[in-house]
C-alpha cells in the first residue's frame, strides 16, 4: 500500500465509527504490542466485536487482521531502526570484516539480553518439571522447529524420556496421548500461533505440563503455560525466525540442559557413557 498504516489511520480517523476509533486509539498507543496479539485479544482490549476489527481492517484496504499486523510492523520498523545503535546495520559499503564484527556484536547482545530476561525461579521450576516428567516432548513451528530438534538432540543424551515430532499431524497425535505426568517444552517467539494455541488446549485437556519459551510474557499461550521462559530480541512479524531469536532460544536450551543434569547427575552420566560408547563404535 502507498501510505503507511499509521498515517492512513490518522487520515481516516474522523471517518471512523465510535467502535473503530476505539481500535485506532488502542493500536496507535500500543503499536508494538498489537503486532503480536490475536484478533480476539484486540477486540477484548478495545471492547468491540471481532467482526468490528475485521471490518476496520477492510476499511483500510486490507484483506484481514494478519495483513493489518504486517502493515503495522512495516510502519513501525523505520522508527525502531532509527533508535538502534548507529553503525549497527549492515550496509553495502561494509567489508567482510565489518560484517563479521557486526554479526558477532549482535550475537553477544542477544546472549546478554537472554541472560537478563531469564529468572532463576522460572528456570528452576522448568528444570524440576523436566526432571519429574514421565516423558518430555520438544516442539516448535517453522524455524523454531530447529530449536526443538536441537533440544531433543541434547537432552536425549542424558535421558530416554525426551522426544520430538516434526510433522504437525503427528504432533497432534502425540499430544492427544499425553498423561498427567508428562511435559511439553514448546518454542515459539510470538506465543500466538494457531498451532501453539491448539496444542495448549490439547495439553491442558490431558493434564500435562507446558514449559513455553517465548518473547512475550502476555502472549495468548502464556496464560496456559505452567512455566514461561522469556528470551529473544525485538523483531517484526515479517522477520520471524531470525538468527538472533534462535540464538536466544538455544541459550535457554543449554541453561535447561545444565540444570537438568545438575539435578540428576547419575542418570545423565550413565546415559552419556552409553551414548558415547555407541557413537564410538560407529567411527571407522
Amino acid at each position: 500500500m502507498g501510505k503507511d498504516i499509521i498515517a492512513l489511520m490518522l487520515q481516516e480517523y474522523e471517518r471512523f465509527t465510535r467502535s473503530e476509533r476505539k481500535i485506532a486509539d488502542y493500536v496507535l498507543e500500543h503499536q508494538e504490542e498489537t503486532q503480536y496479539i490475536s484478533i480476539t485479544d484486540l477486540s477484548a482490549q478495545c471492547g468491540v466485536a471481532v467482526s468490528t476489527v475485521s471490518l476496520f481492517c477492510r476499511k483500510l484496504g486490507l484483506a484481514g487482521f494478519n495483513d493489518f499486523k504486517l502493515e503495522l510492523a512495516r510502519a513501525v520498523l523505520p522508527a525502531r531502526a532509527a533508535l538502534s545503535e548507529p553503525g549497527s546495520e549492515i550496509t553495502e559499503g561494509d567489508t567482510s570484516a565489518m560484517v563479521m564484527g557486526k554479526v558477532l556484536s549482535a550475537a553477544q547482545d542477544t546472549l546478554n539480553n537472554a541472560y537478563h530476561m531469564l529468572t532463576e525461579r522460572e528456570v528452576g521450576k522448568a528444570a524440576e518439571l523436566l526432571r519429574r516428567a514421565g516423558q518430555v516432548v520438544c516442539l516448535g513451528q517453522g524455524n523454531h522447529a530447529v530449536v526443538a530438534l536441537a533440544a531433543w538432540a541434547q537432552f536425549s543424551t542424558t535421558s530416554s524420556k525426551f522426544k520430538t515430532i516434526q510433522d504437525s499431524h503427528m504432533q497432534t497425535v502425540v499430544l492427544s496421548t499425553l498423561s498427567e505426568g508428562d511435559a511439553v517444552l514448546y518454542f515459539s517467539y510470538s506465543g500466538a500461533t494457531h498451532e501453539l494455541l491448539e496444542a495448549v488446549e490439547v495439553i491442558r485437556s490431558r493434564g500435562a505440563r507446558l514449559i513455553l519459551v517465548t518473547r512475550y510474557p502476555n502472549s495468548p499461550a502464556s496464560a496456559g503455560a505452567d512455566v514461561v521462559l522469556l528470551c529473544g530480541p525485538n523483531e517484526q512479524p515479517f522477520q520471524f525466525g531470525s538468527t538472533s531469536a534462535l540464538i536466544a532460544q538455544l541459550y535457554v536450551v543449554e541453561v535447561l540442559l545444565s540444570e537438568f543434569v545438575r539435578r540428576a547427575p547419575e542418570e545423565a552420566e550413565r546415559n552419556r557413557q552409553s551414548v558415547g560408547k555407541a557413537l564410538t563404535q560407529k567411527c571407522v
